[in-house]
């Protein structure tokens, strides 16, 4: 085979590919295949944080090779060294130290995520006893709303959600675990950040920026931080397609007995399942529910340590 007959096949293969993944998409079924859309492509390919830190490139190129094997639902090294620029050997090389070590498998010469993160995502979902409780917290909160219900944490200037129920949705159109958001474009974010102080949340935007998800999204710092200042009057953050176009929602932070913030608890669904009854009942139920998940926690914490929960 030349080289001419290998570009045409690869091209193919590449066309194929994503003809396949936009009839997943006009299907409307949930994201077997392909687990990401429009709304969340900014963090696969443009999301890279400011940083003075070093960056060692081996980590980086696995790093990506798995994003995007789960990016793409499955990908061949062939398709792998052509999408991020690389030598095939140097793709092959990690792709065999990944899959070794159980991040990767191959399957009829296609590279898929390991089941080794299904322990790995257990094993976050459990490390903190709120995390424990988040789960039982979301369940009960769905049951009395019957809103997309979602526990999420700060992470390294992002969002992410821990524990979710949905109703409205099983696809990945609306938050599901693990997706990661800039905290100024979603409700929960913005909960979270109005806990911080200024400078923590200067810190965070000039790490990220302020990128537009949607025409709704907030791009300017002034704003946000008039939004922050809402928030903290309000009780509660409000977030209207800023991350997803859609899609509503209303986030509460949790915290924990000595003042440390656990997450935000949240609550969303489609914009057509909107009016004031209904966000005027939500936000009684979600405040209810703050309240018990953080009595939960520190009844945990009593437990734990025997004693009432101090901040020394």
């Amino acid at each position: 085979m030349n080289q001419q007959q290998a570009q045409t096949i690869l091209q193919t293969n590449l066309l194929a590919r994503s003809v396949f993944h936009e009839m997943v998409i006009k299907m409307d079924v949930p994201k077997v295949y392909s687990t990401v859309n429009a709304n969340e492509a900014w963090w696969w390919n443009v999301a890279k944080p400011n940083t003075t830190g070093r960056i060692l490139t081996t980590t980086e190129i696995s790093l990506r090779l798995i994003e995007t094997v789960v990016r793409e639902g499955g990908a061949t090294s062939t398709e792998l060294a052509h999408d991020l620029d690389l030598a095939q050997s140097t793709v092959l090389n990690h792709l065999n130290t990944l899959k070794q070590y159980g991040y990767l498998v191959r399957e009829n010469n296609m590279y898929y995520a390991g089941a080794k993160f299904c322990h790995i995502s257990d094993y976050v979902r459990r490390r903190k006893p709120e995390y424990l409780i988040a789960a039982d917290v979301v369940a009960s909160l769905t049951e009395k709303t019957n809103l997309e219900a979602d526990f999420a944490v700060e992470e390294n200037g992002h969002v992410i959600s821990i524990q979710n129920e949905l109703n409205f949705s099983d696809d990945s159109h609306f938050l599901t675990d693990g997706r990661f958001f800039h905290v100024h474009s979603t409700a929960s974010g913005k909960a979270i950040l109005a806990e911080y102080s200024d400078d923590k949340v200067e810190r965070i935007i000039q790490q990220w920026g302020l990128p537009e998800m949607t025409e709704n999204t907030i791009t300017e710092k002034g704003v946000l931080y008039e939004e922050l200042e809402q928030v903290r009057e309000r009780g509660y953050a409000i977030g209207e397609e800023e991350a997803i176009e859609g899609l509503w929602a209303i986030a509460k932070v949790v915290t924990s007995p000595i003042g440390d913030i656990c997450g935000s608890l949240n609550l969303s669904g489609p914009t057509y399942h909107y009016n004031e009854d209904i966000r005027r009942s939500a936000v009684e139920t979600l405040e209810s529910e703050v309240n018990n998940f953080e009595n939960q926690i520190e009844s945990q914490f009593m437990k734990m340590y025997g004693r009432e929960p101090t901040s020394e």
